[in-house]
């Protein structure tokens, strides 16, 4: 199996089409589930992930080995088109950005659930943003510490302590709202 630096090095080349491919199947699905727990909008997601692999593709030849590995490279270029995705939906009421129509649920999903996703998700809205995003990696998104250190450019003891931090004011937000379990 060829790196993921041999990949993106073969985007440039005859062999485009097979390093796209393999790079697709490799980052895929677990971006697609960082962007749909970031956005909360699987079809934004879809729509997000798309947009990044095109970006890959087209920024392919300034990638630097010896700045950040390709996975760090790739999830810079995810968080920014996030960004860009949501200020594009800037104009949806908040609500909107907490209704997901997943699996587990739909139009039969109790009311009771669709309230508590509403309410967990203004509860981490009021949170500061780094630590709505190691928990969104970590717990909905299920990346490592590992993972997460090297997706947001920081130390692992950093992502352990923003999601100690992280988890105790979700606590105290929750109790606020008198949100129990």
């Amino acid at each position: 199996m060829r790196s993921d630096e041999h990949l993106l090095r073969d985007l440039g080349t005859r062999r485009a089409e097979s390093a796209a491919r393999a790079l697709y199947r490799g980052y895929q699905r677990e971006l697609f589930g960082f962007v749909a727990h970031r956005l909360g909008d699987r079809a934004l997601a879809e729509e997000v992930v798309q947009d990044v692999f095109t970006r890959v593709w087209r920024s392919a030849a300034s990638y630097d080995e010896s700045r950040a590995t390709v996975r760090t490279w790739i999830y810079g270029i995810t968080r920014n088109a996030i960004v860009d995705a949501e200020r594009r939906r800037g104009r949806r009421p908040p609500a909107a950005r907490y209704a997901q129509d997943d699996d587990q649920g739909g139009i039969d999903e109790p009311i009771e659930r669709t309230l508590l996703r509403w309410q967990v998700g203004d509860a981490l809205a009021r949170l500061t943003p780094e630590h709505r995003e190691v928990l969104r990696l970590g717990h909905l998104g299920g990346l490592s510490v590992a993972e997460i250190a090297e997706a947001l450019g920081v130390a692992p003891g950093t992502v352990k302590s923003r999601t100690y931090y992280a988890m105790k004011n979700l606590r105290l937000v929750l109790e606020e709202m008198e949100i129990t379990s």
